[in-house]
């Protein structure tokens, strides 16, 4: 995904996966405070996005501390299943404590593991959410995120991606964020993408894409077909 048709490069990511686990264990209990409500209304896009009913069972790549699956337990039911998985241990104990906290330990599981690598059998879900997850992966692994959501999810099933864009012209807080990545990557750890070309290139059929300011940041929600 790098210069193709015109469009720029989006920045490489060189932390490796032991710094992303150390980084996101040690911000694990703090997380609300740092990114978590600067996350939410496009999370809450993307939840609607996705749709959840009842019955169904449905994976979040990279949980963090549990705020989506927390509402994806609620939307499935007693007869659905929530599972949500993450690199970071610290990430999944705070997301297990919030899911025992709201008594939902009966529809939703943690499991601890990398997005590249799921740690699940193949077609055990109707559907995927990730949600400020995927541009944290470096350019040669976006593709294999995806494939994995793919293996993970039933022909037919749904994947919901919201992620910071790099679609269209280039606003002015795009550009300042984007010098702030390049300056100190650890702490903007994000970078914008091409989520909805990535999804379409993993083989996906891109169902709906909407775009959303957050801060004078562009944010593509995509939803795609497996």
């Amino acid at each position: 995904m790098g210069a193709v048709s015109g469009r720029p490069e989006i920045a490489r990511v060189w932390t490796t996966t032991a710094d992303t686990r150390a980084r996101y264990d040690r911000i694990s209990r703090y997380y609300e405070f740092i990114e978590g409500v600067w996350e939410r209304p496009v999370r809450r896009i993307g939840l609607n996005a996705l749709s959840a009913a009842p019955g169904e069972s449905l994976i979040e790549v990279g949980c963090g501390p549990g705020y989506a699956l927390v509402d994806i337990a609620r939307a499935v039911g007693q007869n659905g299943r929530a599972v949500g998985v993450d690199l970071a241990d610290g990430m999944c104990r705070v997301a297990r404590w919030r899911v025992i906290r709201r008594r939902l330990s009966q529809r939703a599981g943690l499991v601890q593991g990398d997005a590249s690598r799921l740690p699940l059998a193949s077609g055990s879900f109707g559907g995927a959410f990730m949600s400020f997850v995927l541009e944290l992966f470096d350019t040669p692994q976006i593709p294999l995120v995806l494939a994995e959501c793919q293996r993970v999810v039933r022909p037919g099933g749904r994947l919901v991606v919201a992620s910071l864009s790099k679609e269209g012209p280039e606003p002015p807080m795009r550009r300042l964020y984007e010098q702030g990545h390049a300056r100190f990557p650890r702490l903007l750890d994000c970078r914008p993408i091409y989520a909805a070309r990535a999804v379409r290139e993993a083989g996906m059929e891109v169902t709906s894409v909407r775009t959303v300011s957050l801060w004078g940041l562009p944010v593509e929600v995509v939803r795609a077909r497996t």
